[in-house]
């Protein structure tokens, strides 16, 4: 028998979430938030007066349920609160585009190679020459030209020039959707800024404490730039202990992906646990009286908050430390109360100050590895047992990471849409390492003013790294070390994490009900499994993609596909990864065929044919559609009938020339520059043709009946 009684804090933080939930699917404009949670409050008291007075259990449990409501009302009113587009001035109100505006930088300034990236707090607009007081967040991407390190820094006071605009939806299909996750950070604007386009005017810390934690995050970060000479081993010592991901390539940020280990290079849970560790490893001998417990656990909370201030105070970081935070009090003042409602507070405190970190894949992803490891980790434990001393450590880590990667293992398919085969291995090597990593590089960064001790630390620290980052490249070359193009959709991780629920009550309860319950969970998995199959079957698309400087087309028939791509997709995997892949993987398409559109030697049987004035032709499921790169050199005697006419790379033609086709639609890609297919609008609606602008509108997708 399930028994709620236990774990009241569990309750009232999942009906916060659920309130924060029903926001998110009733609308985030909706106005009627604090009439709903005035209502329930209202309600609850007179309940609770009643229960008082009366004592009976069907008021009691009126009472408690209504106090739950009060709780999801709650979560409904803060999640509305803290989304500023709401607001009367925020930039998304405005009737007329700003020519200038003010505003405070009040985030973390992102380091890349050409640029920077930092959030601007807007305080002031210029409309129609006269300023106002506007409200809102914009994302600005300065050019990093300069000597210095940064060009801007967290407090800085801008007056920009020009007005942001709102960030575009994905440029393709299946493509992620940096527009939702802005929006979860009340970033609804963007702009990039050249170098003469804004101006510091001060210097006015939202909060003095985050200044200090950030200015001197950097300082600890140039230190180590100049102790560990290796830039890989640099960038993978600063993402380990102070959080910092700026230099991480997308090489080595892959290969940790590709194990299943990423999570050891953004500081969060595992960093502040492996610390926690040591502080009680420390203080554990302090715990004999009440007064020992609190000087005990005073220096470990405090410990706990220096780390953090020492990583900037960033989210991930503060999550860990609340966590660890509540366990230390727990624990210092023997509550009888156990670590789920500790997490509960926990997450509820964190969820109360920013209901939007709901919504944070880091936020998901630690509070279920560490609820799987709390639960699953000695149940796996129990199955076996070693005298080994040494095999019996390696078990523990084993069941450590096998419960982490169970418990996320359907929010990992859902947003990395791949499955690391060798996650335990990797696991059981690099976690050590890491570890050993941690730990040397914040004993060097203490010791790092000592000549001959500091230099010895560093170069251990570098090398225990190095050792690392090889062995996870060992590790990638594995037979099938990753399966790939795995798409399932948010209803399917909801019934995945069902079945879980559903077979963890069976084992735990040995309740048949529970099993056949999953089996029913598992028929609809395969419905689902074999309705998709049956569309991907039937699927006829052609999709000319939206790719900055290229053209990429793909052909989908049933489960076979095509793409048509320039050289700089064909040369670039990242370009090909981020544009066009996922809406393969999407459409259950994992290994498309490639083909060169500059090819001269068109495949066998291929549907592009390469015309005598360098231009291709192709022919594909009864459609036609004519690829001009390079200006037409054949006058047909009479108009040609097409479907479709594709301009790419700033073709040279004059609009007349295409009214020798007869087409549906003009489709103009990303491989043109913007003047040239501004300049082609204009022309196009004059001669009265049609036409399509990927850049602009997105990926065009024709489905074939």
């Amino acid at each position: 028998m399930l028994r709620w009684a236990p774990f009241p804090f569990v309750r009232i933080t999942l009906s916060f979430i659920a309130g924060i939930l029903l926001s998110l699917v009733s609308g985030k404009d909706s106005g009627f938030a604090a009439g709903v949670l005035a209502f329930f409050v209202a309600c609850y008291l007179v309940a609770f007066l009643l229960a008082r007075k009366y004592k009976t259990a069907n008021m009691t449990d009126t009472a408690g349920t209504l106090g739950l409501l009060c709780f999801m009302a709650g979560g409904f009113w803060m999640a509305q609160q803290h989304n500023e587009r709401n607001h009367p001035q925020h930039l998304l109100q405005l009737a007329q585009a700003p020519t200038y505006y003010v505003g405070v930088v009040d985030d973390y300034v992102v380091q890349k190679p050409a640029y920077q990236r930092a959030v601007l707090n807007v305080q002031q607009v210029r409309v129609n020459g006269d300023w106002q007081p506007a409200t809102g967040r914009v994302q600005l991407s300065v050019p990093h030209d300069s000597e210095q390190a940064y060009e801007l820094t967290y407090g800085d006071v801008l007056l920009v020039q020009g007005a942001p605009r709102e960030v575009a939806l994905p440029a393709n299909p299946g493509q992620f959707d940096y527009k939702a996750y802005l929006a979860d950070r009340n970033i609804y604007h963007q702009q990039y800024l050249q170098a003469g386009q804004y101006l510091k005017t001060g210097a006015v810390p939202g909060n003095f404490i985050l200044y200090l934690s950030i200015k001197w995050r950097r300082q600890l970060d140039h230190f180590l730039r100049g102790q560990v000479g290796a830039r890989r081993e640099y960038a993978i010592s600063s993402a380990l202990i102070l959080g910092v991901t700026d230099e991480l390539d997308n090489a080595i940020k892959a290969t940790y992906i590709d194990t299943g280990t990423m999570h050891v290079l953004s500081v969060s849970g595992l960093h502040v646990g492996l610390i926690y560790g040591i502080l009680m490893l420390v203080l554990m001998h302090f715990n004999r009286t009440p007064r020992q417990r609190f000087w005990a656990a005073l220096l470990a909370i405090l410990a706990l908050w220096f780390y953090a201030f020492m990583t900037g105070l960033s989210p991930s970081v503060l999550r860990s430390v609340v966590m660890f935070t509540m366990v230390t009090l727990a624990l210092a003042t023997r509550r009888n109360t156990n670590i789920y409602n500790t997490l509960a507070i926990a997450a509820f405190v964190l969820l109360f100050y920013n209901p939007y970190f709901l919504f944070d894949v880091g936020f998901q992803l630690s509070f279920l590895a560490v609820i799987g490891i709390v639960y699953l980790q000695p149940r796996f434990y129990r199955l076996l047992e070693f005298d080994n001393w040494l095999l019996d450590k390696v078990w523990v880590l084993f069941t450590v990471s096998l419960a982490a990667q169970l418990i996320t293992f359907p929010l990992s398919l859902l947003y990395f849409h791949q499955f690391p085969v060798y996650f335990w291995l990797a696991n059981l090597v690099v976690v050590p390492l890491s570890t050993l990593a941690l730990y040397t590089g914040l004993v060097a960064l203490a010791l790092g003013w000592v000549p001959v001790a500091g230099a010895l630390l560093f170069k251990l620290h570098t090398g225990v790294i190095w050792t690392m980052n090889e062995l996870n490249i060992v590790l990638t070359h594995l037979p099938q070390a990753v399966i790939n193009g795995i798409h399932i959709s948010a209803w399917q991780t909801g019934l995945l994490y069902a079945l879980l629920l559903l077979f963890i009550l069976f084992f735990s309860l040995k309740q048949l009900r529970f099993l056949a319950m999953a089996t029913g969970v598992i028929a609809l998995l395969a419905a689902q499994q074999v309705g998709e199959l049956w569309q991907q079957k039937k699927q006829r698309l052609l999709t000319v993609y939206n790719v900055r400087g290229s053209s990429g087309i793909s052909l989908v028939q049933g489960q076979q596909v095509l793409v048509l791509a320039g050289a700089r997709v064909l040369n670039d995997e990242q370009n090909y990864t981020y544009n066009i892949r996922p809406h393969l993987w999407q459409l259950g398409l994992a290994q498309p065929e490639l083909v060169p559109l500059a090819g001269d030697q068109p495949l066998p049987n291929s549907p592009l044919v390469m015309l005598p004035d360098s231009n291709h032709l192709l022919v594909w499921q009864n459609r036609r559609m004519l690829l001009l790169s390079h200006p037409p050199g054949l006058q047909p005697k009479a108009p040609l009938p097409l479907d479709y006419l594709l301009l790419q790379n700033n073709v040279r033609l004059k609009p007349e020339e295409l009214q020798d086709y007869t087409c549906r639609k003009v489709i103009l890609d990303a491989s043109s520059s913007p003047w040239y297919r501004q300049r082609l609008h204009r022309q196009l609606d004059t001669l009265g043709i049609a036409w399509y602008d990927v850049a602009d509108s997105g990926a065009f997708v024709l489905s074939l009946p």
